[in-house]
């Protein structure tokens, strides 16, 4: 039982997943470099029975498993929004997310295989090739994967220590108690979360107890509003009070801010940790 346990707790850790395309297209390059590398190396499914051009056949798997992987996260993963919010991104969700990628290659290269090197399509081997193609891709991705979490992991949890062994954040001077925003102090907002055209606002009333309330704003507005306040973007979707953060930890996706009179993580993306640093 405590075996199966580990082994959810695993897949439900944060993943570390790119936000930026140029991340996406560099990810895809690695895995067709592997597949080439695997298939000119090993010749199987009957690669080793080819006479010439064996090298450049190889290449051309590797280049229509880049090509299937670049069109499934294109479609699948931005225009369909298959990966939602990344924030919410699990190595579980990772794991399927790719195990939908590799069926997508499977056909690329199936029908790379059927029409441009034998000549003709065989639908009945198509399961074949499915099956090869995950025998081949799913424990190097599975690998890669949680290899990325436990190095992206370290890496903040590192940067976290050193935040709250300077006490650096905690040191934040600017807290003009005259601004406001929607007549709310801003030495009294906690955190400030975006949702589209509306945002809620987490702060401590005039009792000193936690309130939330939502108004019809833009955090594009907001940042603009509390410029040169205590509060600032931590995330895409997120302004936070810093005067406000008594702990900091970190996790494969960034940090994660504890505030005080406030039981809700706000998250800190990577790029803008470096402006946390900075504090």
């Amino acid at each position: 039982m405590r075996f199966f346990n580990t082994i959810i707790a695993v897949l439900k850790k944060t993943f570390p997943e790119q936000e930026s395309s140029f991340g996406l297209l560099k990810i895809n390059l690695i895995i067709s470099a592997f597949i080439v590398f695997f298939l000119y190396i090993f010749r199987p499914f009957g690669i080793a029975l080819l006479e010439s051009n064996t090298f450049l056949i190889c290449a051309g798997f590797g280049l229509m498993t880049f090509l299937a992987a670049l069109f499934f996260d294109i479609i699948v993963g931005k225009v369909f929004k298959l990966k939602g919010e990344l924030d919410q991104w699990t190595f579980g969700k990772w794991i399927l997310y790719n195990l939908g990628a590799m069926l997508v290659i499977s056909l690329a290269n199936f029908l790379f295989a059927r029409i441009l090197i034998i000549g003709f399509i065989d639908w009945s081997l198509l399961p074949q090739m499915v099956y090869g193609t995950f025998m081949v891709g799913i424990i190097p991705i599975t690998v890669l994967g949680g290899i990325s979490i436990l190095i992206q992991e370290r890496k903040y949890q590192s940067i976290a220590k050193g935040i709250n062994q300077q006490k650096a954040l905690l040191q934040e001077s600017n807290t003009n108690e005259d601004r406001t925003l929607f007549e709310i102090p801003l030495n009294r907002i906690k955190y400030i979360e975006s949702l589209q055209n509306y945002v809620y606002i987490g702060h401590l009333d005039n009792d000193g107890q936690f309130k939330k309330i939502t108004e019809r704003a833009t955090i594009k507005n907001i940042e603009e509003a509390t410029s040169g306040s205590p509060v600032v973007k931590s995330h895409r979707s997120f302004l936070v009070n810093v005067n406000d953060i008594i702990n900091i930890s970190g996790n494969a996706q960034g940090l994660l801010l504890e505030l005080s009179d406030c039981d809700r993580s706000i998250p800190v993306s990577r790029s803008y940790v470096d402006l946390f640093r900075s504090k």
